[in-house]
């Protein structure tokens, strides 16, 4: 992957020639300021100065050139600021627009080891950190390079001094500056980790706060977050503390560097010291390069913070989706298979994530319109077996077909185009329940009877559900004012009024109740649905009975598969696994009659 720091610097490169190009001019404007002063003191006094560049006979032109450069020096830095700050929000368009694409691009089992508060804080932080090279470093180096380079050569030629004096200090000084910049910058990553960590606290909190009071974790995880705020605030005390010591070092050095200069003037100068030097000479050291001194520490410290956010911009774009590994025996090879008649038809899919076997040589095929449900024990495949069919994992086939179309060599959005996915965590976005159901903002009311009809296939009855304002009721951030049962209505209302050849459903149905349940087989997923592909993951034995196969699951692999009546007669595991369903069933109805 090529450089983000290479590509800050690059890219757009004219604009970066520009801005340097800017900087200079106003550096140069900057110096002949004191140069015009200078002449005009030493014609008012009738003193003969040492250089003359440029003569005019009437003492107010000097004055009117002074203002002038003052004034050019003045817009071109502002000039600098503006084309700087273009260049940064350019950037973070650019790397804002990446890191969205690498995070849509990254796979379930890859997202699953980043947590949530690191890349909110990519985007909030360290987006805009790394433009800080453009919107504040490039400036600012500026600023402070240009004058500190031409100030000594300056004061060089206007006074017939050397130059040894003057660079020595400023080198100290930068030398100085560097160490203390480094250290600042150190504290910004620290505050930048930490920020981040304690954002990922707070979001883990807010997002199952209502779970963590009842199960009495409140004050447990207001612990983790104090205490996470002290090492915090302590640190940017001492970052504060830190910054304090260079602004009091950069602001008392011009002194230093007043006494220095005019020491230097008055014992190495070959002629007697005009009022119009000395007054040039104060210019030039105590104003001049008051800001580029003022800024040298904190350009150090803006390149370094930058760098930091760059890197970690840089490892995120560069992760990768977790490679399968290779199983332990060689799967067998499969003919290249394709049948119409089928929707679906998968072979050879392997699915191994840090050494274990997730998914071991399946192979299935699902006839258009066909209903299959998946079932098996919890940890035997079923919810990675969906996800895999979406490409949401690093799973391997041999042969993967979606109707006519080979699956493995069309791009993955096409792929899950051809599916409706219900998760078993319905997602809710705070929006209103119209928006929800059709999955867009805006969307035209004329739509509403498509949305309306969706939902009460659903189950979801617009005049009993405690939603006082219809399809405009806004439902809160992940649903935390629907019922689990809601939220799986309101997935499945989304995936029938998106309408897609193939469903995936898994688990859709814990949350509901029997009644529910039944109403829901007879008008949605038998009727509604009864010519769409559907693949259901269930633990209800009362959907086996509606369903025209079942794939039973274990430990990965597909163990056998048929009607319900056919696995009962022929599979002792499957129906030692319907007796364990069933008698965990009783204990869980017989747990609620008691409360």
């Amino acid at each position: 992957m090529k450089s983000l720091f290479s590509e800050v610097i690059f890219t757009r490169f004219h604009a970066r020639v520009f801005v340097l190009l800017s900087s200079l001019v106003a550096a140069v404007f900057g110096l002949l300021g004191p140069f015009f002063q200078k002449e005009f003191i030493d014609q008012l006094t009738g003193v003969q100065g040492t250089l003359h560049l440029i003569h005019f006979d009437n003492p107010l032109a000097y004055v009117i050139g002074a203002f002038v450069c003052v004034l050019l020096a003045q817009a071109f830095s502002q000039l600098t600021n503006y084309l700087s700050t273009r260049e940064s929000l350019y950037m973070q368009k650019v790397f804002a627009q990446r890191l969205y694409e690498k995070t849509l691009h990254l796979r379930v089992d890859t997202m699953s080891g980043k947590p949530v508060g690191e890349i909110v804080s990519l985007y909030a932080t360290d987006v805009q950190g790394a433009t800080v090279f453009l919107d504040q470093t490039l400036p600012t180096g500026c600023s402070t390079l240009f004058p500190l380079l031409l100030a000594p050569y300056a004061i060089s030629i206007l006074f017939d001094i050397p130059l040894w004096p003057t660079v020595i200090v400023m080198f100290t000084i930068a030398i100085f500056n560097s160490f203390m910049a480094f250290r600042q910058s150190k504290f910004f990553f620290l505050f930048k980790q930490l920020a981040a960590e304690r954002i990922g606290l707070v979001n883990e909190w807010v997002q199952n706060i209502r779970t963590i009071r009842i199960l009495g974790w409140t004050r447990h995880f207001e612990k983790n977050i104090f205490d996470k705020r002290v090492v915090e605030t302590q640190n940017r005390i001492t970052m504060v503390t830190n910054g304090q010591v260079m602004n009091a070092v950069s602001t008392s050095i011009t002194f230093i560097l007043n006494v220095i200069a005019l020491g230097t003037l008055v014992l190495y100068s070959n002629h007697q010291v005009t009022s119009g030097e000395l007054l040039a000479l104060l210019w030039i050291v105590g104003i001049f390069l008051i800001r580029s001194f003022r800024q040298m520490p904190w350009f150090f410290t803006f390149a370094f913070d930058s760098w930091t956010s760059l890197k970690r911009l840089e490892e995120f774009l560069s992760t990768k989706n977790n490679q399968t590994e290779q199983l332990d025996s060689t799967p067998p090879s499969y003919a290249e298979e394709r049948d119409e008649k089928y929707a679906l038809q998968v072979r050879g899919l392997n699915l191994v994530i840090g050494g274990r076997k997730i998914l071991n040589h399946i192979n299935f095929d699902v006839a258009h319109g066909e209903f299959v449900a998946v079932v098996g024990e919890v940890g035997a495949g079923k919810s990675m077996l969906l996800l895999s069919l979406l490409r949401e994992t690093g799973a391997r086939f041999d042969s993967y077909h979606l109707g006519e179309k080979n699956a493995l060599e069309i791009p993955f959005d096409e792929v899950r185009s051809q599916y409706a996915y219900v998760p078993q965590e319905g997602f809710i976005m705070s929006a209103s329940l119209r928006e929800n159901v059709a999955f867009l903002y805006d969307i035209e009311l004329e739509r509403d009877p498509m949305v309306e009809e969706s939902l009460r296939l659903a189950q979801f009855d617009l005049s009993t559900e405690r939603v006082e304002k219809g399809l405009n009721t806004e439902i809160g951030e992940r649903g935390v004012n629907l019922s689990g049962g809601q939220r799986q209505r309101v997935g499945l209302a989304r995936v029938h009024f998106h309408q897609a050849p193939i469903m995936l459903l898994d688990d859709c149905l814990s949350a509901v109740d029997v009644d529910t349940e039944q109403k829901l087989f007879e008008q949605l997923l038998l009727g509604a649905w009864s010519e769409r592909t559907r693949l259901l993951v269930t633990h209800r034995l009362s959907a086996l009975h509606r369903v025209d196969r079942i794939l039973f699951m274990e430990d990965g692999k597909i163990l056998d598969q048929g009607t319900f009546e056919e696995l009962l007669s022929r599979s002792e595991k499957f129906r030692e696994y319907t007796t364990t369903v069933a008698k965990e069933a009783t204990e869980k109805k017989q747990e609620v009659s008691h409360v």
